[in-house]
């Protein structure tokens, strides 16, 4: 047994309780939704809704119809997401075409650097070695060139020997051999010095350093370059863009067989909806004349025998999850074309058509889909005499497939219930109550005559004996 409880406070904030336990109003109409189903005056406004005019039809249809309903909603999704990876993986490969069109080039100018993790601050370094190494060099030349001299202008070594060659002129005899070895050994101390200066300072031609330089600025300019063409930030992002444009090409080459398989499968799916939703339209054919034939067939129970209602089913440009159909219920008098009920049909024929619906729904479904009850609020609303009369009538032949309960004003109608139950007000509190015996006849004679009198009551007893079974 299932309890349910719904209280409403003056803030108009709501309480619900399942079982003892709080829950929501979405829980509690879910949970209730396969069990009770609720019709009023305000139902009417269903038969304007395409979406669930169509819903009744598949109903009408039955298992098979609902089967390929089903299983259209689920290969629907499916085709649209095998379309979407296909335009994914198409939209991809375009992408990293166009990026890889001057990758390769950039790859090789990159590799050409044989970059290394740091190389940017060794280059630098080498750079400003370079340009002290030069500096340095041209110093010594210099000097060289100042001791040495050139082709024209002799040196200070030259210098020097003419010089000690003049001097052994005048040397004396016995000293000139002794002059003689100290001018070599000055001469060769003199060499010593700049071969020792250039050993230590570790000189370098300044053409070869030159060389070195120019290569090191070439090489530094070219990473730069690559830099900025590329937004990179450094040596190891350019390193980076290798191992990322490898990634990408392999892709690009894997990724064709990926879309011949996408492409593949969203062809097999697209078919297979295709199918579906053309059998799906067979079937709502087929289930919209059947159902046209007994909402029409009730309708003539109900004094409505010269209305014509129809169930059309309107082709739809593209497939949907739910097919490719739109269903519209229409209604003609005689001698007038059909048109929507909204347009045709007053309040009080809206009514009968609704129970008409439900009538023919409920013959037409499987019991164990029915829910366990159907309320009915008011729903002869618009209705008076024969047609009330009857849709009472067919209200209590309804009560055969499920437990009908109604809420009316009407007493004619509500004579013919099987039981009956008032609703009683005190305060902020509200009671539903069941009557039996002369309470019964009682309220019955209230809605008669809005008084209990003994005529009234003899009145309401007529009519509850005139439908009991």
């Amino acid at each position: 047994r299932l309890i349910t409880k719904r209280a409403l406070s003056r803030s108009g904030k709501a309480r619900v309780l399942i079982q003892g336990s709080p829950a929501t109003a979405g829980q509690l109409a879910e949970l209730t939704s396969s069990m009770i189903e609720i019709q009023s005056q305000f139902s009417q406004l269903d038969l304007l809704d395409e979406d669930k005019q169509l819903d009744l039809v598949d109903l009408r249809g039955g298992g098979e119809l609902l089967e390929l309903r089903r299983r259209l909603g689920e290969v629907f999704p499916e085709a649209l997401a095998a379309e979407r990876s296909v335009l994914a993986i198409k939209k991809r490969r375009g992408e990293l075409a166009a990026e890889m069109d001057k990758a390769p080039g950039i790859v090789r100018a990159i590799k050409s650097l044989s970059l290394y993790s740091g190389c940017e601050e060794e280059w630098a370094g080498e750079l400003a070695r370079c340009e002290r190494g030069i500096a340095e060099a041209s110093r010594y030349e210099t000097i060289v060139e100042r001791m040495t001299g050139g082709d024209e202008n002799p040196g200070l070594t030259d210098q020097l020997a003419s010089l000690v060659k003049e001097l052994y002129g005048i040397a004396p005899e016995e000293s000139r051999e002794r002059w003689e070895e100290l001018g070599e050994r000055a001469l060769s101390a003199a060499q010593e010095l700049f071969a020792a200066a250039r050993d230590e300072l570790g000189i370098v031609s300044v053409n070869e350093l030159e060389t070195l330089r120019d290569e090191t600025e070439a090489k530094t300019g070219a990473l730069r370059k690559l830099k900025r063409e590329l937004g990179a930030r450094s040596s190891d992002d350019l390193l980076a863009y290798i191992n990322d444009t490898d990634e990408k090409m392999k892709w690009l080459e894997e990724s064709m067989a990926a879309l011949d398989e996408a492409r593949s499968l969203a062809a097999r799916l697209r078919a297979e909806a295709s199918e579906l939703a053309k059998s799906l339209r067979a079937a709502r054919e087929e289930a919209a004349l059947d159902f046209g034939a007994a909402v029409r067939r009730h309708l003539g129970d109900l004094a409505m025998e010269d209305a014509s209602f129809a169930v059309e089913i309107e082709k739809l440009p593209k497939v949907r999850a739910s097919g490719a159909e739109g269903a519209s219920f229409t209604m003609a008098w005689k001698g007038s074309a059909p048109n929507p009920v909204s347009k045709v049909a007053s309040g009080g024929e809206l009514s009968r058509i609704l129970i008409a619906i439900q009538a023919a729904m409920q013959e037409s479904m499987d019991r164990s889909r029915l829910p366990g009850a159907i309320v009915f609020d008011e729903v002869e609303a618009g209705l008076g005499g024969r047609a009330a009369l009857l849709a009472g009538q067919k209200l209590r032949g309804m009560s055969g497939y499920c437990r009908i309960i109604l809420v009316t004003h009407d007493a004619s109608i509500a004579a013919m219930a099987d039981q009956h139950f008032i609703v009683v007000r005190h305060g902020d509190e509200t009671e539903v109550l069941e009557t039996e015996g002369e309470a019964r006849v009682a309220e019955i004679a209230r809605m008669l005559s809005g008084d209990v009198s003994e005529e009234a009551r003899e009145h309401a007893r007529a009519l509850l004996k005139s439908h009991e079974r």
